[in-house]
Parts: C-alpha cells; structure tokens; sequence
C-alpha cells in the first residue's frame, strides 16, 4: 500500500485518434483514483479491477491496450496475474508498478515478460506518462508493421535511422541508488539449475560471493533439439561505480536473447546472428556498455556444440578431449569478430568450466540419461 499521494494536475493532452484503454489493476482504491485521473486526462480510457481475478474476470470484455498492475494484491497475486495474461493474452503489454523491495518478484516478472517496471510511490507521475506512452506507441507498431519485441530496446524509423536520443525501457534510476536491490535482482534472474528434455539432462553449477554483482547464466530448449545458452560477467571492472550499467546490460542481453529466439523463422539459432541483434541493442541504448559474455549451442541430435566467446574464456571438456576457448573481443565492443569454435563433441556427456580469479567458479553440464 502506497504511504503517500502525490497530487496529479497535469496539462490537458489532445485525445489520441484511436483512444487507447488501459487496465489497472490494484488493490489501492486512492492510487487508481490517483492514477486514473492522471490518465484520464491524458486523453486514455480506464478500466479499473481491484485485485489480479477481479483483473482476469474483466480482460475478455475490455481488451485493454495495456495493463498497469501491482505485485501485492489479495486472492491472485501480480506474480499469478502477469504468468496468466503471459499465457492467456501474450501479445499483451504489462507495466508494473508496485512498491514491492523484493527484487526476485521483479524477476519472475520479468521472465513472463513485462515491459517495464516503475517502483511505487510514484513522485512524477510524467515518468508513467512516458512508460505508457513509449510502450503502447511500440505495440502499435509490432502489430503494423510487424516489427519485433527488440524494436524497444533500439529505435529504428522507417528510413532506418537512428534518432539522437536511445532509452533502454528500464527505470535505472532507482536500481543506480540502489545498489543492493540491483544485485538481488541479477541474482534473482538465474534460472533452474536442472534442466531435462527428451533424453539429455542439463545441469549448471555456479559459485560466487552474494556481495558482488554475479555472473549471470540463461538457457532455453529449441524445438529441433537444440539447446542455447549465453552467460554475462555483470561484475566486470568496467561497472565498479556504476552498477545501474551493468545491470541495464545484462538485462538487455537476457531480452534480446529471449526475443530472437522467440521470431527465429525454422526454429534453428545461429549465435552469429544473435550476436549482432545484442550488439546492436548494446550500441543504440544509453546507460550499457561492453561486457565480458559467452554463447553456446549445443546440437543435441548431432552430438556436438559451438562455442563464441564474448569476452569471456572457458574449457571444453567431453571423455578423452579437452579445448580450451580464448575470450576474444568483448559483448558490446567488437565481438563479431570472433571466431566461432564448432563441433566440440558431447558424445553422451560434456562439461563447460570457467573461473573469475577470486570470485566465481562455473561448471554446465550436458549428459544423455541412462534408458
């Protein structure tokens, strides 16, 4: 519950030429209140639902453009609600907005796909203006012009230029004054360390102090038996007094990473290609900067995997043969021109390691299961 009100007079806006609504759902009466006369006035319409069922029960009916909702609400939570919209509506845009100090919930949030996330109380209702603004504008033109989800993380116009100014559609300012939440919330975005599909088993193991900004580790199954995965140093020295960049980095590879393998045309990645998606996202958007990554892809039917270093070396390992990968240029620098180690061999087992002297030590394993 919000402890404080801010007063909201905003000017008058001229009424959109298709007048957008947005759904709020919250179990404040005095924030909707509060933040349906702001949007009202900036020309939206507004359904309100108290909590995330009464939100559910609402959405066929209105089919709002967008959806604004807490985290911390009676009967279905924003967690539960933003994990049923993700399923039932995924073309749906979600901004939350909640006070919650728990960065694992942002995280789960996150993994299901929301736009943004702006921390409650509210002090300038203009930042939720512009939130609103930039995501309804962007799901306007994914939906007309057929553009992908990456197109907010970089603005591209029609001619193909860049404008002068780039926004990474993440409010920094709060995870930049708050350091702490900042590395919770990167700890918080690590996914489950098992991992089965079909006959393969992958498993990773990851140690590291809980004080320093982590390495950060993701993966995801393909349809044709493949299965991908990039690794971020989030901890490099390049970040040590800006932990906000570091964070907005990593981020923005977990999203761009995430959405090329949701648009791949024949369900087969290829690491260069998304390579120079997450290249692209890193040079247009302010506030990240070079980091030390990996990707690999491993060719499960096949037996084999590939490797592309980023900045970051490791050892290949599977029975008898071992290869040991050079870092390279680094994610956000000029990575593209590294070489891409292929057909390493899994035969039925095979294990990536690599260490950061004095703070982290990773190990992932892919192993064919017994039967």
């Amino acid at each position: 519950m919000l402890n404080t009100h801010p007063s909201v007079s905003p000017q008058p806006a001229s009424e959109p030429a298709l007048k957008k609504t947005i759904m709020l759902v919250d179990d404040d009466p005095i924030f909707r209140q509060v933040t349906k006369q702001f949007l009202v006035v900036k020309g939206y319409d507004i359904v309100e639902a108290e909590n995330g069922l009464d939100g559910l029960q609402k959405l066929n009916g209105a089919e709002p453009d967008l959806i604004l909702c807490d985290l911390s609400m009676p009967i279905l939570d924003g967690i539960e609600f933003v994990e049923e919209v993700s399923q039932q509506y995924p073309s749906m845009p979600v901004i939350v907005v909640s006070a919650t100090d728990e960065m694992s919930d942002v995280a789960k949030a996150l993994r299901f796909g929301i736009k943004d996330f702006l921390p409650k109380p509210i002090g300038n209702y203009q930042h939720l203006s512009d939130a609103v603004e930039t995501v309804i504008n962007e799901s306007d033109s994914i939906n007309s012009d057929g553009k992908d989800f990456s197109t907010q993380w970089y603005r591209v116009d029609g001619g193909g230029e860049l404008p002068e100014e780039q926004e990474l559609h993440w409010h920094l300012e709060y995870l930049q004054n708050n350091p702490a939440a900042a590395r919770d919330l990167l700890h918080a975005l690590l996914p489950e360390k098992d991992t089965v599909q079909g006959s393969w088993r992958c498993n990773y193991r990851l140690l590291q102090s809980t004080e320093a900004m982590p390495l950060v580790f993701d993966y995801a199954w393909l349809m044709n038996g493949q299965f991908i995965f990039y690794i971020v140093d989030s901890g490099n020295e390049d970040f040590e007094s800006d932990h906000s960049a570091s964070v907005a980095t990593t981020i923005l590879v977990r999203a761009l990473f995430h959405d090329y393998l949701r648009h791949l045309k024949n369900f087969s990645a290829d690491l260069k290609d998304m390579m120079s998606v997450i290249e692209r996202g890193i040079e247009c958007s302010q506030g990240t900067g070079s980091v030390p990554a990996l990707f690999g892809l491993a060719d499960l039917p096949s037996g084999t995997v590939d490797i592309l270093p980023a900045g970051l070396g490791c050892r290949w390992a599977s029975d008898e043969f071992t290869q040991t990968i050079h870092e390279g240029e680094r994610l956000g620098g000029q990575s593209l021109k590294n070489f891409i180690t292929r057909d390493l061999p899994i035969n039925r087992a095979g294990k990536l390691t690599l260490s950061i002297t004095g703070t982290t030590s990773f190990s992932f394993d892919i192993q064919q299961r017994e039967g």
